[in-house]
């Protein structure tokens, strides 16, 4: 008899071309009267995709007011900036436009908006041993829009954001299903002027939420696994494609709708020791989050091999398909294999060295890994000393 499943899907979700332009009619069915709130970054205004949603809420007869210095890792300074702006505007809605660095910090800031005056963001922080302010409600907190111009962290459909802490160099999760954001707006053009680098980093974030959620040990949901294998088999046939390739369309929507698919897997399933490892490359070496999970995969798969063989020998057929030709432990092996040569061929590095990270670092990392709730449904339990093993492996 199979345990309760609980899945967390996300709210309304309009996908494909031309999908920003319902963001001025979206905002409306919303209630909103006349005000919104934009939390993005300055490289979505200087790609020119923050006006076209601008036009759109001007058509509609709504204003905005825009905060366009989220940074890469948002910060709590960030936030706690933002929030502060979004209570003096007036708004009645709060937009994330950008990569999973501003929706998640659009997220965090629609936490504040709903919590009490003088509330500091780190207070909801889900960390291993931290008390946790408890969540505004829906009803109390202003309403979402989530458009992604990024095909990656699927943060457009997921419950939580991440918010980097500086004085604690650890990027801590924030949020729960009522910060799902309300709409989702997700719109492949908005993704073909992304750089072939940032296209393969946001790609391996997508690849590494899909892999870590087909193993979890929260797997209960089992109608997802079949979202999870066409996802991945997304990502195998068309990463390189989008990289090789910024303005092929096809390309862009199959690996954006990979990137969903990998934001609705995790909701329900969670995901494992890469992230763990990832969260503490970004809060402390400030390496891209995306191109951090990456270079952490492979070896928190092999890691984990022990714990789910089968599971890890079937992404190796939906991510480098061939005939089976050797036992389930080699077509597991290859799946790490297959990563690996994902990597490469998107002109990814394979080595913390490589980006910026040093030797030095790695105890840090480890103890702060271990705090980092992710690796909690690792298919193999893990400690601190072997992440800080897995780090020293990555070198």
């Amino acid at each position: 008899m199979s345990q309760i499943a609980t899945y967390y899907w996300p709210g309304q979700t309009h996908f494909g071309y031309g999908a920003v332009q319902r963001v001025g009619a979206e905002a409306k069915a919303l209630g909103v009267q006349r005000q919104v709130f934009i939390v993005t970054d300055g490289g979505v205004v200087a790609a020119g995709l923050l006006q076209p949603v601008l036009d759109a809420l001007a058509a509609a007869g709504l204003a905005a007011t825009v905060f366009d210095q989220t940074p890469p890792n948002p910060t709590t300074t960030a936030v706690d900036t933002a929030a502060a702006q979004f209570r003096e505007s007036g708004a009645e809605l709060v937009i994330g436009l950008g990569g999973g660095s501003a929706i998640d910090a659009a997220k965090a800031v629609r936490i504040l908006a709903g919590g009490p005056a003088g509330a500091k963001i780190a207070e909801y922080a889900l960390m291993l041993g931290d008390k946790v302010r408890p969540l505004p409600t829906v009803p109390q907190m202003p309403p979402m829009i989530a458009i992604p111009t990024t095909a990656g962290t699927g943060a457009e459909v997921t419950p939580w954001g991440v918010i980097t802490d500086p004085a604690r160099k650890l990027k801590m999760g924030v949020g729960g299903p009522a910060t799902i954001p309300t709409v989702a707006l997700i719109d492949p053009a908005l993704t073909l002027t992304l750089p072939p680098h940032l296209t393969a980093a946001t790609g391996m974030d997508a690849l590494t939420h899909l892999i870590e959620a087909y193993v979890s040990t929260n797997a209960a949901p089992i109608a997802l696994d079949a979202l999870i294998v066409g996802g991945i088999g997304r990502i195998g046939r068309f990463l390189r494609l989008a990289v090789a390739q910024p303005a092929h369309e096809q390309a862009r929507e199959e690996v954006m709708l990979a990137s969903m698919l990998g934001g609705i897997a995790i909701s329900s399933r969670w995901l494992g020791a890469a992230h763990s490892l990832a969260h503490q490359l970004s809060g402390i070496a400030n390496v891209h989050h995306g191109l951090a999970c990456a270079l952490m995969l492979p070896a928190q798969m092999q890691f984990s091999l022990p714990g789910a063989l089968e599971r890890y020998a079937q992404v190796a057929q939906v991510l480098a398909p061939r005939p089976v030709v050797g036992s389930v432990r080699e077509e597991a092996e290859r799946a790490v294999t297959a990563v690996r040569q994902l990597m490469q061929d998107t002109n990814l590095p394979l080595r913390l060295r490589d980006v910026g990270v040093t030797e030095a670092m790695i105890p840090e990392l480890a103890d702060n890994a271990i705090i980092d709730l992710n690796w909690t449904t690792n298919p193999r339990a893990i400690t601190r000393n072997q992440m800080e093993a897995l780090y020293k492996e990555t070198f």
